[in-house]
Order: structure tokens, then sequence, then C-alpha cells
């Protein structure tokens, strides 16, 4: 194990300063929450924007914004930098960025595969305040591996010591550009990872996960998200026979911490996360995710950085609550909003806000298929400390779109 004590003294000073605005303007919203008074940041009406990357395709399922029907990245970063990817018409992946004025630049890392028809390519996973770029991209052997790419455009390309080849998969990074994500072990079992600034490893498996391979349903360990403190988020599945699922926080001394958000089941693949689902932590050291309690129902939770979970609902969930078992997305920022997806009781998809204080509010990105028992709609995947959202809906001919939400104009 490696242990690195510097890279966080830079985002510790930047993130004082931002926890002490933060807490001035909570502070203050508190004060007027309390005597009755509405903040109300300006007059506009929120407005969506549709990315559609240059070069993605038009057929079935391509466009921007998702791969295969898993869990899909469209990412922001509190200048308004998007990123994420998108399937062209020759079913090949590229990632993008969007600068905040609407520039487009297409990623390819270096060594993806960019055969027709190979569902293969580059995918980024996470964007930091600086424009670091984080993700995936898989070669012509169908290999995954890990790759940086700085704001200036350089590649860096990894993978995880002794990981079985072609494993590596990076879900996030810091302001410091260090990257956590998962890989297989030489034993085919599922552990996460953290590659530090200087390109060291550490790697872990949660206390009591299960050892098996994914073919006998072990989903392991998984680290899905970093703050500039180093402190990570993630979740394992345990080695009970059920394989139910924990949350898992990491700190940044090597420290673990297992928890379990109130009312969570003990069946098979219950409990708090679900299979590839993200966790992120904010800089406060709050996380967000879903549980699925002994019903199988769906539910979202935020724990504090102090241990307290609040558990939520979302009005017009269907029986099986917010509705997503696998690979399922939700954002989090730095005042503790939330956002995500929530499956309706007509079979149809809408997105969710739900604010510091509990309140939750619903929308539709405009053009998203709401046609009953689609299964389709609006999908966001995350937000910033501006209030911005970004995710992704599929339009009527199951065509990928990628939206920005401004909830605001500037006055």
């Amino acid at each position: 194990m490696h242990t690195h004590c510097t890279i966080f003294t830079r985002s510790i000073l930047t993130t004082r300063v931002l926890i002490l605005r933060a807490n001035m303007l909570r502070a203050i919203g508190l004060c007027l929450a309390a005597l009755g008074m509405v903040v109300v940041a300006s007059a506009h009406e929120p407005r969506f924007i549709t990315i559609d990357a240059p070069g993605a395709g038009t057929g079935k399922f391509q466009g921007t914004g998702c791969f295969a029907y898993t869990d899909c990245s469209v990412l922001l970063n509190n200048s308004g930098a998007v990123t994420g990817y998108f399937l062209d018409a020759n079913n090949v992946y590229h990632g993008f960025l969007r600068s905040p004025d609407g520039k487009f630049t297409v990623i390819n890392a270096p060594g993806a595969d960019t055969k027709a028809g190979d569902f293969n390519g580059t995918f980024p996973n996470a964007i930091n305040d600086a424009g670091a770029i984080a993700g995936v991209y898989y070669d012509a052997n169908n290999n995954s591996h890990g790759f940086l790419r700085s704001p200036e455009g350089r590649f860096t390309s990894f993978d995880v010591p002794g990981e079985t080849v072609g494993t590596t998969t990076a879900i996030a990074l810091n302001r410091d550009s260090a990257i956590v994500g998962y890989y297989l072990d030489e034993k085919g079992v599922f552990q996460g990872f953290l590659r530090h600034s200087d390109g060291q490893f550490e790697t872990w498996s949660g206390h009591g996960a299960c050892a098996g391979t994914p073919s006998t349903g072990c989903y392991g360990t998984a680290a899905f998200g970093i703050n500039d403190f180093g402190t990570v988020a993630g979740g394992y599945a345990d080695n009970g026979g059920n394989f139910v699922q924990h949350g898992l926080l990491r700190s940044p001394k090597g420290k673990f911490t297992a928890f379990e958000a109130p009312g969570s089941g003990a069946g098979s693949y219950q409990g708090t996360g679900s299979p590839g689902s993200s966790v992120p932590i904010n800089q406060f050291g709050s996380v967000a995710g879903y549980y699925i309690d002994a019903s199988n129902v769906v539910h979202g939770y935020v724990r504090f950085s102090w241990g307290e979970i609040k558990t939520f609902d979302v009005p017009g969930a269907g029986v099986y609550g917010i509705g997503c078992y696998n690979d399922c997305s939700v954002g989090l920022n730095d005042w503790g909003t939330v956002t995500g997806s929530y499956l309706a009781a007509n079979s149809v998809y809408h997105g969710f806000v739900r604010s510091p204080f509990g309140d939750v509010t619903t929308f539709d990105a405009p053009g998203a298929n709401t046609s009953v028992g689609s299964y389709s709609g609006t999908f966001p995947v995350s937000n910033n400390d501006r209030g911005e959202i970004t995710g992704y809906y599929l339009d009527a001919n199951n065509v990928n779109h990628a939206f920005l939400l401004i909830p605001s104009d500037p006055d």
C-alpha cells in the first residue's frame, strides 16, 4: 500500500474558502426560511439546452449520452463545462467536451478501438473543476484501460497493477486528478482502487466483501467518488450468500467505514446501493445514493459527514419506488442538492431534484419520450454548485440526446 500525504494541500485551502462561503450563504438561507421568506435567484425561467455532439449518430439508441442501457456519463463541473460520450453512425463511441460557451471538442483516447460496428471507443466518466477528464477506453481486443486527459489535452493511459488484463474502469477524479474506480483482480474479483496524482496505486476490498467472480453473482467492491480532501465513496456486496449491498467510505488516511441506510433489505441484492450505481461525494463528505428495502422497493438516501442518514422517496414513483436496480446515476452538489431519475407508475422515467431541505421537484426534458410504457424519458446524471444539471433523454425515435438544465439566467 502506498500512503500519499501531500496531494491534498492545495485542495484543502481551496475547499476551506468554499466551505466558509457555503456556510455563510446557508446561514442566510436558514434565517430567511425561518422568517417564512423565499429566496429567488432570478426572475428568469429555467431553460434546457440540448447537447448533440458533432458526429453523433441519429439511429436507434445512437446519439449523445448513453452506453448500452447502462449507467450513462454526462458530467459537468462548477464552471459549466460538460463531458460525456456519443455513439456515431458507425457504432463507435467518442468522448466530447462542451465548454461553457458551447464549443465542442471530440475526445478519442490514443489506442481506443474506432473500428466500425465494434461498439468500442472512448468513455469519459468525470471532469474536475480544472478541466481534467478521466474515463475508460476500449482497445481492439475489447480490453478496458483508464485514462486521464489534462486540461491541455494530454493523455495518460493506465492499468491497475495486478488486474485481470483489460478490466480497469476509472469512474471519478478530484481537483488534484486523483482517480478512483474498480477492476478485476487476478482471481476475477472486483476491487476498488485509488490512483494518486503521482501515479501510485492503492487497492482494497470491503470488509466481508464477497470473494467470488461476477459469474457467481458477486459484484465485489468498487469506488465511485472522491472529493478534494481525498475521501472516497463506494460500496461492496457481502459474502453472506445474498450479496447484500453496503455503502463504504474510505478516509484520506485509509480508514474504512461501512454504512447502511435505514430500512435497507437483507435479501438477494438488496441493501444500500445497487450494483454499478454511482455514489457521489461532495466536499463536505456527504454522499447520496439508492437503497433497496426488503420488498425490493428502491428509495433514495443522503448520508451526512457526521453519519446521519436521511431517506427519501419521489412523489409519483411507481410501486417499486424510484425504480432503478442497476447502473443508476445520481448527482450531489456541495449544497446537498440531489438529482436523479425515477420510474413513474406508467413506466416512464422522469427527473427529480431534492433540495437540502427535503423538497422534491420533478421535471422532463423537452423532447423526451413520455409515451406510457416506453421505459423512456429523462435521466439526470450530475449537478454542480450553480444548480445546473446534466443528463440525457431518449426521444420518440429512441435516439439519445444529452441536456444541460440551467435553473435561471443570471441577472
